[in-house]
């Protein structure tokens, strides 16, 4: 038996654009001293992000089908399918990820992985009505030789704010050369200039509405005298 952790870098929230950061946790629960200990074996572990989306058939008239084929490797235990078994459709996925092959742990070891990917800026926000439902998930999919593969999925939500996506590197960054010593870092830092980008969008935003209304009440009182 092998446990299986997978743990969000900064909680479960991301604008869309910013980084995701997971460090996944791969354990072998067995003592050293207990009578059934022995090594674990692991043929390959990937991780990989999508969104699904699902409708309520009595709410919402969606297209008829298009009539083709299930998808084979949907039902095939052995290759990697991140939304097997969830309910409705798949519309966005980053490519999966290869975390480790042929790993081998000891009772009582245990080896981390960090997984990053940017989440797309153009996927549309996590959403939980009635009728439609936008859920994001990072699955986790390892393997024995030979067994089914087993699947931990996390749930995050996505935010998208107007105005990100127009936002573009500046000059001198975007032509510098890439160091993939720092390339965290440098994920850090955009992420870090998204957030002060987010917060001027939202303080702009507000600042509008504040206005508008003062001035729509400054015009209400005007109107009663």
């Amino acid at each position: 038996m092998i446990e299986v952790v997978a743990k969000l870098g900064r909680g479960p929230v991301f604008l869309a654009g910013e980084m995701l950061e997971c460090v996944i946790t791969f354990t072998n629960p067995l003592s050293v001293s207990s009578t059934s200990a022995s090594s674990e074996m692991l043929a390959w572990a990937s991780a990989q992000i999508h969104c699904q989306f699902h409708a309520s058939e009595n709410r919402v008239a969606l297209p008829p089908s298009d009539g083709s084929k299930p998808d084979v490797q949907a039902e095939n235990e052995t290759v990697f399918v991140p939304n097997r078994g969830e309910r409705g459709q798949c519309i966005l996925s980053t490519p999966p990820k290869i975390l480790f092959c042929d790993l081998r742990l000891d009772p009582g070891e245990s080896k981390s992985y960090s997984y990053c990917e940017t989440l797309p800026i153009d996927g549309p926000p996590s959403f939980r009505g009635q009728s439609v439902k936008y859920v994001y998930k990072l699955t986790i999919g390892c393997q024995r030789v030979n067994s089914p593969i087993k699947l931990l999925r996390v749930p995050f939500r996505v935010l998208v704010l107007h105005g990100l996506k127009d936002y573009q590197c500046p000059q001198d960054e975007a032509v510098a050369p890439s160091n993939p010593f720092l390339e965290e870092e440098e994920g850090l830092k955009k992420d870090s200039r998204l957030a002060d980008l987010a917060t001027e969008l939202l303080m702009a935003a507000t600042s509008r509405r504040s206005l508008r209304r003062s001035l729509l009440l400054k015009h209400a009182i005007l109107t009663y005298m």
